[in-house]
């Protein structure tokens, strides 16, 4: 989905945020299958305060691991490669975008738990209907909205002219987006995320999670997050910057194949686990 218009707003932009160097290297390490356990370890050390969070975030309620983890070489051996990348990932962007004004319209701290309960969600519903990396799947929907964030830190204001539509109107941030931009942020994150040679399966999931059905060859992704997207709406965890239920794509449901029932008990195990994996969240508050 080509929008000259974004591509032109984002070039004038000088200090487009990059992924930190070390995550970005961590990253390049993960996706090598010739990458060793010490090589990664010894990426992710040259940051200390990163090496912190990455053993602080493997030792909690999350991953549940029954003995303590003391190294970074450990934490990779045990939790795999997957998981240390959805850590490095995720501590990096979002202490780069916790910080935020006194913005009543958009709270980061509500968009950062609407991400992680869709990230969670994602995760699940990716496991139930048998994929076998749903760690990436985490990722995707937590990077879902990240567009939202570049808008916020880089065109301001008219995000909020944007957020203040989305409520006056009684329409979606992605509808008032349009209108204000002429693009929305689903563009923005996958443009930026794409900059940051992050999978192309994660890009297209974060482009497409309000269309999946234009999303062609990641029409399976794409719907996950569109349907995860949805149920956080429902459980009422957190908020993307308004409050109105998206329209539900019918194809993506039947893609999920998920009961009422089956829904119903999915939502209680996630509430759980959102409490648990508040972790990631604690990543950003440290620097405030």
């Amino acid at each position: 989905m080509e929008n000259q218009e974004l591509k032109k707003r984002l070039s004038r932009i000088k200090n487009l945020p990059t992924l930190p160097i070390v995550a970005s290297n961590v990253i390049k390490l993960t996706q090598n299958p010739d990458s060793t356990a010490f090589e990664i370890a010894e990426a992710i050390s040259k940051d200390q305060s990163l090496a912190t969070k990455v053993l602080k975030t493997a030792n909690s309620a999350y991953y549940g691991f029954p003995r303590q983890i003391t190294t970074v070489n450990y934490a990779i051996v045990v939790l795999g490669l997957n998981n240390i990348k959805n850590i490095v990932l995720s501590t990096s962007i979002i202490q780069r975008f916790s910080k935020s004004d006194e913005n009543a319209l958009f709270d980061r701290n509500d968009f950062w738990k609407h991400s992680l309960l869709c990230g969670i969600i994602s995760k699940k519903i990716s496991e139930h209907i048998g994929i076998t990396n749903s760690e990436e799947m985490f990722m995707c929907g937590l990077l879902h909205d990240f567009g939202k964030l570049i808008l916020d830190s880089f065109f301001h204001d008219e995000f909020i002219m944007a957020l203040q539509l989305s409520k006056e109107k009684n329409i979606t941030i992605s509808q008032a987006e349009n209108d204000i931009f002429g693009f929305d942020h689903s563009g923005v994150g996958a443009l930026l995320l794409g900059k940051w040679s992050l999978p192309p399966s994660l890009v297209k999931a974060v482009e497409f999670h309000h269309s999946p059905i234009e999303s062609l060859n990641a029409f399976r992704t794409a719907s996950i997050v569109h349907v995860a997207d949805y149920l956080c709406r429902r459980i009422g965890i957190g908020s993307g910057g308004d409050n109105i239920m998206p329209v539900l794509n019918k194809k993506a449901f039947e893609l999920v194949d998920l009961s009422s029932n089956q829904i119903k008990q999915m939502s209680l195990q996630i509430t759980k686990e959102f409490k648990k994996a508040t972790e990631f969240l604690d990543e950003g508050e440290e620097d405030k």
